[in-house]
């Protein structure tokens, strides 16, 4: 791939990754202006790629609590924007949000380039209907659903890591699930 070729996907991903991120999420107040919205998502992508990307790019293998503080710290980050009055939810990105933005830009980074795999999936609606599914199936008492874009802490979201973990992985790692899943998925739709 040439630079021009590689600067239009990374692009790409980030316009994915942040819609996704923010589509069902009511990130923002009534009235944000696009062009804060505009300014908002470049200085969240410059913090993402400055002081979260590093970590993932240089190490194989991120431990959960490793990886819990960095989607804290997106979420801190966007608190510490100087103008986040645009920004619903105390002016923060809650952890749901920031858990789906920077575990969807791993798992993009991972799918398309010589990166790392990243330690957990983006946790949304959509996976967890899928395991509530699978869980049926396979005579497991399902896990109730919890909204991506409600969860305020890591909680919640660890639990569902950990159901997965305990009932579902033979032999997969968490990414590599998800990855198999998600196809089923959108297979069935």
């Amino acid at each position: 791939m040439d630079k021009y070729q590689n600067k239009f996907i990374y692009n790409e991903i980030w316009t994915l990754t942040f819609g996704a991120a923010f589509q069902r999420a009511n990130v923002y107040v009534k009235g944000a202006k696009s062009d804060e919205k505009k300014k908002f998502k470049k200085y969240l992508q410059q913090f993402i790629e400055t002081d979260i990307l590093p970590v993932y790019q240089n190490n194989n293998k991120i431990d959960d609590k490793t990886h819990i503080h960095q989607i804290k710290s997106i979420s801190d980050a966007s608190h510490g924007y100087i103008r986040s009055n645009i920004l619903s939810n105390n002016h923060r990105l809650n952890f749901g949000v920031s858990q789906k933005l920077l575990n969807l830009l791993l798992k993009y980074l991972w799918c398309l380039f010589d990166y790392p795999e990243p330690p957990h999936f983006p946790l949304d609606r959509r996976i967890q209907e899928s395991l509530f599914v699978l869980a049926k199936k396979s005579n497991i008492l399902p896990k109730s659903i919890v909204s991506w874009t409600q969860i305020n802490d890591s909680d919640d979201y660890m639990a569902i890591i950990e159901y997965i973990r305990v009932n579902f992985l033979n032999n997969q790692t968490l990414s590599q699930f998800e990855l198999e899943h998600f196809e089923r998925r959108r297979n069935q739709s």
